[in-house]
């Protein structure tokens, strides 16, 4: 059986403004996000009869309801070929972290589907399967940081200087014992629309960064902290913590709980340390990644 392997990179988003409900349920939003060097190992087969996935991480669901498998679904519907394949995957990126681990790991599966099937679909048909499954999919076709918009299934790579400066991002990621619901962050969003932020001030920010990029004046905003920090407080102040003893810029990535400080300033010593800190304030058992 023919085979393949691919790296399935969690993302961050160095900045999410969340602009405002639509009527078919989504959020317009606008986001620099950008994948990492940390995430997952898919491994793709060809297979006789059926689909099926195997994960290494205990909770995982392996039936349907899985983006990998999805992704092998909606492959066949678009090409009309019979095949299947036998997916392992490897787990490292948690779930309920904002750091889009399952929307990488379905984006890889087509990927890996459209590799093994002789590439029978060009990029462009392949971004519309990965709207499909989910508005953080189609970034990870990109392998790229990129520019997101719409209810974030409109992603514009960067390029030139935009994008060697986030390649010089190093981070570290971190996400506690808890997670944070997607559907639940994005309903309290709708639940206190002053938390949207205004279109025109969101734009203005990414553009002013994208003429002059530079890791220092990264638009690091997003307002889904804003009622994350209200039933989470403890992220609040661990950040604030972050930012006042290591001076770093550190945030929460998505609709969370992970969270990322940018630690380009700081020597292996120090990152140590800041590990060091962030399972004092956060629990032992606080997920802590450098990427």
């Amino acid at each position: 059986m023919a085979s393949t392997e691919k790296f399935s990179p969690c993302k961050v988003n160095l900045m999410l403004a969340v602009l405002g409900g639509r009527p078919d349920g989504f959020h317009e939003l606008l986001s620099l996000a950008a994948p990492t060097k940390f995430g997952d190992t898919l491994r793709a087969e060809t297979a006789d009869g059926a689909d099926s996935l195997s994960c290494d991480m205990e909770g995982v669901p392996t039936d349907s309801s899985n983006l990998v498998l999805k992704a092998a679904e909606l492959f066949r519907e678009a090409t009309g070929l019979k095949a299947h394949f036998k997916f392992d995957l490897k787990k490292r990126v948690p779930a309920g972290a904002g750091l889009g681990g399952g929307s990488s790991n379905g984006a890889c599966a087509l990927l890996a589907a459209n590799e093994l099937c002789g590439n029978p679909l060009p990029q462009k048909s392949l971004e519309k399967i990965a709207a499909k499954m989910g508005s953080d999919c189609p970034m990870f076709l990109t392998r790229a940081p990129v520019v997101m918009r719409g209810r974030g299934e409109k992603v514009f790579s960067l390029k030139g200087e935009a994008r060697e400066c986030i390649g010089r991002l190093k981070l570290l990621i971190f996400k506690p014992d808890f997670s944070i619901s997607t559907a639940w962050a994005y309903s309290q969003m709708r639940a206190h629309p002053e938390d949207y932020m205004r279109e025109n001030a969101a734009e203005s920010a990414l553009s002013e960064w994208l003429e002059n990029p530079s890791v220092s004046g990264l638009p690091l905003i997003n307002n889904m902290q804003i009622e994350a920090f209200k039933k989470f407080p403890a992220l609040q102040i661990a950040l604030e913590e972050i930012r006042a003893r290591f001076r770093v810029p550190a945030m929460m990535s998505g609709s969370g709980s992970a969270c990322f400080a940018i630690v380009n300033g700081l020597e292996d010593g120090e990152i140590a340390g800041l590990s060091r800190l962030i399972k004092e304030m956060l629990g032992e058992s606080c997920l802590v990644a450098r990427a």
